[in-house]
């Protein structure tokens, strides 16, 4: 049964449509309209009311109800400029309120209709890529990034968005090599950031100098990233005192960053220092108290202890914050002695 709420506005709906009004125009069925009436949206709907054939209304009110998290009726107001005016931008646009709406099988087949109608147009096959990536389909997302790099090889962010689909198919060397020539063809900050990440996973020194070379260029030093690749790149090579000293400048930049907490506390969990471990990964959990990691630490530490209900209570803590974290639920099994 639909609620209330839900039939007031498809009574405003019919309302506005049996007036003529182009208010709640487009893809919008289903959708609660009603909002479009009043502030802030009523200014602009007035102005979509008394000019309905004005493509510019309707992408800033689509616009505006993007900045709210409001992507269904966005959509709909594009897909009203775009019957007004079927142009590439409005198309990128309504690419974007789809995924951004979650929509990402219907931008897929958008997608596919857009590369055939603008056949130059770069970005709809970067998104076309990204867009069968995220639905699975990695040989096809392949296919896509190939034919983009047979047309352009220095295309960089088709280099770089097929290193991220390697890294989804557990490809690293793969990954590596593309991110590589990414960052040959143009050295981006953000691709220096995965290069130095994969290379400090790899304990590739190279991970250094690609963090320094991202710090070098932030000039009012507010990136914790950086610093953080370098702790651990350090606590992979054993070096756990430069880690440490790495880790404490993130947390200087941003308090925030609980993934240093977390590895500060395993650095000091390894070393058997229990309570300092203990200490770093309630931090963690203070920083956000839905960070399943902070608990399941707790958890390590308190089962190294002897204390098992405490032990426990964090391991079922990590488990209800996500449901795919199997370790905590191997580690609960362990201390009730049932492994």
């Amino acid at each position: 049964m639909k609620s209330l709420f839900a039939i007031l506005g498809l009574a405003v709906t019919l309302l506005f449509y049996s007036c003529g009004s182009d208010v709640n125009s487009g893809d919008d069925k289903g959708q609660n309209t009603s909002i479009l009436s009043v502030d802030p949206y009523k200014p602009l709907s007035d102005s979509i009311n008394a000019d309905n054939k004005n493509t510019e209304l309707y992408i800033r009110r689509a616009s505006l109800l993007t900045r709210n998290a409001e992507h269904e009726l966005a959509y709909a107001d594009l897909q009203r400029a775009w019957e007004l005016s079927p142009v590439e931008e409005i198309a990128e646009m309504k690419v974007s309120s789809l995924f951004m709406a979650g929509r990402n099988d219907k931008a897929l087949e958008l997608l596919k209709e857009l590369t055939v109608r603008f056949p130059e147009n770069t970005n709809l096959k970067r998104r076309l890529g990204e867009a069968l990536l995220q639905n699975g389909q990695y040989d096809k997302a392949l296919e896509a990034y190939d034919k983009m790099l047979a047309e352009d090889s220095l295309d960089f962010e088709a280099w770089f968005e097929k290193a991220m689909l390697y890294l989804e198919k557990k490809d690293t060397p793969s990954a590596l090599r593309h991110l590589e020539t990414s960052f040959r063809i143009q050295p981006l900050q953000m691709t220096a950031l995965s290069l130095a990440n994969l290379y400090a996973e790899a304990r590739d020194p190279r991970s250094l100098e690609m963090a320094d070379l991202v710090i070098g260029r932030d000039s009012v030093g507010e990136m914790p990233d950086p610093y953080f690749i370098k702790g651990i790149y350090f606590a992979n090579t054993g070096n756990t005192a430069k880690a440490l000293d790495q880790f404490n400048q993130v947390i200087k930049i941003d308090w925030k960053f609980q993934e240093a907490y977390i590895e500060k506390g395993i650095i000091y969990f390894d070393q058997k220092n229990l309570d300092e471990a203990l200490k770093q990964f309630k931090l963690a959990a203070t920083v956000s108290n839905t960070y399943a990691d902070a608990y399941y630490w707790q958890g390590r530490c308190y089962e190294k202890l002897g204390k098992k209900e405490e032990a426990l209570s964090n391991y079922a803590k990590a488990y209800s914050l996500d449901r795919n974290f199997t370790e905590a639920v191997e580690a609960a099994a362990r201390v009730k002695g049932e492994k």
